[in-house]
């Protein structure tokens, strides 16, 4: 091993090699004149002086090359002559360095623009302190009495604490209102991610309790941007949903878990005692008070794992915890399997759970077009070292050895692919925010792909694996060229061998090509699936907004329900607009949520309920969503708060509780409004997913059980953007205090929900179309380099009198015979990795004969294709001039 001292020798003598050279040549240029001004002094002409000084000095150029080589800098030049050399050879062959820069330039750039994504999603990690024991505890959506139970037993967690994601407010500032994004948090939320404040201070304990001031916390971003970076923000009142909540702190920037449009995090109220409720409070507000009953669903916990404490340690302490709450809960004990569902893990993990398969089979796919590449810049390589084979012999036979000709053609290869990667990283920052576009909206932390310097080092991997990839075989197989051959026409066998590496390189593509096919096509007819189904619902022309009064300013159940009948009557009386309702929820709309329910006649356990999607909609839902009823009757006015309480079912919750006929005239209950008589069956309505069969539906009219936010439906003939302006036209004249905000068409939200499916769907069709054109030019490239290989047999059989049919199947034989070798090799790769497809299909079986039929025979009908024209052109041999040329 080199000294410090040497290696600082060594790094000198390359900064400063053309000094020390100049101090070289100068030492023996004044040796060689002492040496000639002796022999002019001994009476030696000067020409014959210098000429023998220089015989007796000995070779210069030897010297100086020991010069370099005793400075340790003579491979740094040879290196630089390499390069230089590889530069002009490429120059001089601008078709085949286009070709290959551009075929490496894609393979690299679709990598790194997919590794983007992973490394932002699956492997970055999360961005607090000691990621791996931040864990989540799950078991769908926990109660307040769960996240009490566990904060006050836990023997395996710091610190535990709970929040609700997603939470809209309205914020009334300078200006019109807005609707932001916020998170409802326990006062240790911030303490569990370890994360401390820019300005101010954090959630206290405490500021969770009844009675506490109301307070907030806000993000850098919103600090910045609404409140233009006030420095006296700490302390400010700003008002929330109608509520004046001081600003006691500004969170650092970057944060915003739970979800990349939190704004601010509100005091999530745990009410232990029921202290909050009012006198003239109903009986159920105390009684649903944690500690006599688990109270409402949906809050997510997290926690800290003790050191040395494993997750498996902490799920068992976990379920123990459960396991005591469902002992001593004297309301509702769930049944056994309550526990199963029960698991804590990694935060990291859970959040990217969903989106793991589809990243980690994209990855995978691209990384096959890599290869593909890769083998195709190696098949270019092959056939252009067939020309190039008499320069490697003359060169050899001169002198070169096989080991130097490797390095210059290994430089030649790096070279390209350095020149690939690096249009690669171009191409890769012009996929990533395509990218960005194409993948679901609610792929987490999404807004955090970008280019940064761990892609940069893929890339520079994914180069250099790609130069030894597509270049070691091709430039060990041209520089095992020895002198003899160039004394004599030794091509045959060369290019018999070069012949055989390029189709098993061709072989390879195809292969690749097949399991990208197969891939994609799976895909493409799952996605066809999916589109097929029926929503439910006639989403063309209907338009929606969510209405966000200011929660204490309209908790007046009266003043709710004025301002919805406002709402509907002024939109339904704009032109173009045949219909407007209101609804709680939308189908399709990623914050439904469910609700327990007792059946009458079907209810026998008041701990096994029925879970039904809830709607409370106004009379004109049905008609404004084109939700058609199969039986009984729809709502109408009469339907008020003072009467009979009432509801419709969907036809799933009709057969599945009533047996499909005697629904119409049941009886239905939850907490409020007590029992309900269903008076219609409306058609079923898929609700978050295509693919998600239908759950039991209730819909229930808006005026006997109020709420807000709501949201508004209009069916209208004009365009969505006239409609969406019309909202908010009459929203200013109804109640200009009362923001709206998630503007958009149905169609919109059901084109949504295919995000999923459709990116996978195109990334990997785009992937398997890229496939087929590099299988195809790589087949092109074989065959046309075995015509030309192959003219004097082509010549000679014509002159036999061979007929042109005759000879395109002979040359497409050739190409058949590789096309079903990589068909064979692809279908088997395809099997052998139909699992990975499992959870990214709908109604399609990982090995769909169909598709395993159909996608091989388009990849060798394809490399058939190519091998065409090379048919053609060895029927167009001239045999006369063939001939006498060789």
């Amino acid at each position: 091993m080199m000294s410090p001292t040497r290696i600082l020798r060594r790094l000198r003598s390359i900064l400063a090699g053309r000094a020390l050279d100049r101090d070289m040549d100068a030492e023996m240029t004044f040796h060689l004149d002492m040496e000639a001004a002796a022999g002019v002094r001994h009476g030696l002409p000067p020409d014959e002086a210098r000429r023998r000084a220089r015989h007796v000095f000995g070779a210069v150029e030897r010297f100086r090359e020991e010069g370099r080589e005793a400075r340790g800098i003579a491979g740094v030049r040879d290196l630089s002559g390499d390069l230089r050399y590889a530069a002009r050879v490429l120059r001089r062959s601008p078709v085949f360095t286009t070709v290959a820069i551009v075929t490496l330039a894609l393979g690299i750039g679709a990598n790194s623009a997919i590794f983007s994504v992973v490394n932002a999603v699956l492997l970055r990690p999360l961005p607090f302190p000691e990621t791996r024991t931040l864990v989540s505890v799950w078991d769908g959506g926990h109660s307040m009495a769960e996240f009490r139970y566990l904060r006050d037993r836990t023997r395996t967690l710091d610190a535990v604490a709970t929040y609700t994601p997603d939470f809209g407010v309205s914020l009334s500032a300078a200006g019109e209102p807005v609707r932001l994004t916020s998170a409802l948090v326990s006062a240790g939320f911030f303490d569990v991610l370890r994360v401390q404040p820019m300005k101010g201070r954090f959630l206290a304990p405490g500021d969770d309790g009844p009675g506490a001031a109301p307070v907030v916390v806000i993000s850098h971003a919103l600090w910045r941007d609404r409140f233009a970076s006030d420095p006296a923000i700490i302390g400010r009142p700003i008002e929330l949903d109608g509520v004046s909540r001081q600003v006691v702190g500004v969170a650092p920037p970057g944060l915003s878990f739970p979800g990349s449009e939190t704004r601010l995090w509100v005091p999530l109220l745990i009410d232990p005692t029921g202290a909050r409720c009012r006198a003239d409070a109903p009986p159920r507000c105390r009684a649903g008070a944690v500690g006599t009953h688990w109270g409402a669903y949906g809050h997510q916990v997290i926690g800290r794992l003790k050191d040395g404490v494993t997750t498996g340690q902490a799920g068992a302490d976990v379920r123990r915890i459960a396991a005591e709450l469902q002992r001593d809960n004297p309301v509702w004990r769930p049944g056994p399997e309550y526990l199963d569902g029960i698991a804590v893990s990694d935060l990291r993990d859970r959040i990217v759970a969903d989106s793991r398969r589809l990243l980690w089979v994209l990855l995978g796919a691209v990384g096959l077009v890599l290869a593909m590449a890769c083998a195709n810049v190696a098949n270019l390589l092959v056939v252009r070292g067939a020309a190039r084979g008499r320069e490697m012999a003359v060169r050899a036979a001169v002198g070169a050895a096989s080991g130097r000709l490797a390095r210059q053609l290994f430089v030649e290869h790096f070279l390209l692919a350095v020149l690939g990667g690096g249009a690669g990283l171009l191409l890769a920052m012009a996929l990533v925010p395509i990218l960005r576009s194409l993948l679901p909206v609610t792929t987490p932390r999404l807004d955090e792909v970008r280019l940064d310097g761990w892609v940069f080092g893929f890339t520079v991997l994914a180069t250099a694996a790609t130069a030894l990839l597509s270049g070691i075989a091709p430039a060990r197989r041209l520089a095992r060229v020895t002198g003899l051959q160039a004394m004599g026409n030794a091509r045959s066998g060369s290019s018999a061998q070069q012949r055989r590496l390029a189709g098993a390189l061709v072989s390879a593509q195809i292969a690749i090509g097949v399991v990208l096919a197969i891939g994609a096509g799976l895909l493409g007819r799952s996605l066809a699936r999916i589109m097929d189904i029926d929503p439910g619902f006639a989403a063309a022309q209907v338009v929606t907004a969510q209405v966000n009064p200011p929660r204490a300013r309209y908790a007046d159940p009266n003043r709710q329900r004025e301002l919805v009948r406002q709402a509907i009557e002024r939109l339904g009386a704009v032109p173009g607009v045949t219909s407007a309702a209101v609804t709680t929820q939308l189908p399709f709309d990623q914050t439904n949520h469910g609700i327990a329910m007792w059946i009458d006649g079907w209810t026998k356990d008041p701990n096994k309920l029925e879970l039904f999607e809830l709607r409370k909609v106004t009379p004109g839902f049905f008609a404004a969503m084109g939700i058609p009823l199969r039986r009984g009757r729809g709502f109408t006015d009469a339907d008020r708060a003072d009467r009979t309480p009432v509801a419709i079912v969907s036809e799933t919750a009709a057969r599945r509780f009533w047996s499909g006929t005697q629904a119409v005239g049941g009886q239905v209950r939850f907490p409020w409004p007590g029992w309900m008589t269903v008076v219609g069956v409306a058609a079923d309505v898929r609700n978050n997913d295509l693919k998600e069969p239908e759950l039991p539906a209730i819909y229930v009219p808006f005026d006997q059980v109020p709420e807000v936010p709501f949201t508004l439906v209009a069916r209208a003939s004009g365009s969505a953007a006239t409609t969406i302006a019309a909202m908010r036209a009459v929203m200013q004249e109804v109640a200009i205090d009362v923001p709206l905000s998630r503007e958009r068409s149905m169609a919109a939200l059901v084109d949504d929900s295919l995000s999923g499916p459709r990116a996978a769907a195109m990334l990997l069709l785009g992937f398997g179309v890229l496939a087929l054109i590099l299988g195809s030019v790589g087949t092109y490239g074989l065959v046309a380099y075995g015509v030309e290989a192959r003219r004097r047999e082509f010549a000679v059989r014509l002159a036999m009198g061979a007929r042109a049919p005759s000879v395109v199947r002979l040359v497409l034989r050739e190409g058949a015979r590789l096309a079903m070798i990589g068909v064979a090799i692809g279908v088997a790769g395809a099997l052998a990795l139909s699992g990975a497809m499992r959870g990214l299909l709908y109604e399609v079986a990982p090995i769909d004969p169909v598709t395993f039929v159909l996608a091989p025979l388009l990849l060798g009908a394809t490399a058939l294709l190519a091998c065409a024209i090379p048919a053609w052109r060895a029927t167009r041999v001239d045999p006369s001039s063939t001939l006498r040329r060789e």
